[in-house]
């Protein structure tokens, strides 16, 4: 009976600790855990819409080239009896390059004359430049070429003679007609079809209006 009495004690105390135990463990996260309040509410930001982007430059379309006013007139006029709206541009457009081989002389127009007596004498073409830039100097000779121009310019250095090499561009004036971007679609693959049956070789390009440099308006 006494161990049987010690044992119910023993595990009477037992329960107590374990029961201890239990509520110090559930106090400790009690206060360790904070309590969450809401808080204050963090504004989301709006993405604003991005700006639009600005248009592309308007495009016209050009037509021609045509070498005379006149006809690239025909052609507009031809425009404005299908409604479509056009102006007449000119344009300097190059051609190519010629190549000149120009003496310079130093000492007026008399040593000029002087020299160039002396070159014809030696059966060398040439010529007084009598205006432009080079007026004064003597012109040797003007290729269509540059290594023509190279040949004849070394063989008139081995001669004895200061000859320079100057290149200049052949410019032409042509005309076009300009259809602005609101009348460009107006101008569709059909209708550039019948106009090249009155106009044959007619060009067609897209553009920037009035993106063209070197471009005049005609009234």
């Amino acid at each position: 009976m006494k161990y049987l009495f010690l044992s119910l004690v023993l595990l009477n105390i037992l329960y107590a600790l374990w029961q201890l135990q239990d509520n110090v463990l559930e106090t400790s996260v009690s206060a360790g855990s904070p309590v969450l309040e809401p808080g204050p509410t963090t504004p989301v930001a709006i993405a604003e819409s991005e700006p639009p982007r600005p248009d592309a430059a308007a495009l016209c379309v050009t037509l021609g080239r045509f070498a005379a006013q006149e006809d690239a007139e025909q052609l507009r006029q031809r425009l404005l009896a299908l409604d479509i709206e056009s102006r007449l541009q000119a344009r300097e457009v190059v051609m190519g390059a010629d190549y000149w081989l120009v003496m310079p002389v130093v000492g007026g127009e008399r040593h000029a004359v002087i020299q160039l007596s002396a070159l014809q004498e030696q059966g060398i073409d040439s010529f007084l430049i009598t205006r432009g830039e080079m007026a004064g100097n003597l012109s040797l000779g003007v290729f269509a070429r540059e290594d023509y121009a190279q040949v004849r310019r070394e063989q008139l250095q081995q001669l004895g003679h200061d000859v320079r090499l100057h290149a200049f561009n052949k410019k032409e004036q042509q005309y076009v007609v300009e259809v602005d971007s609101k009348a460009r679609r107006l101008v569709d693959q059909a209708m550039l079809t019948r106009l090249r049956n009155d106009f044959p070789g007619l060009q067609h390009q897209y553009q920037p209006c009035g993106g063209v440099a070197n471009a005049r308006r005609i009234p």
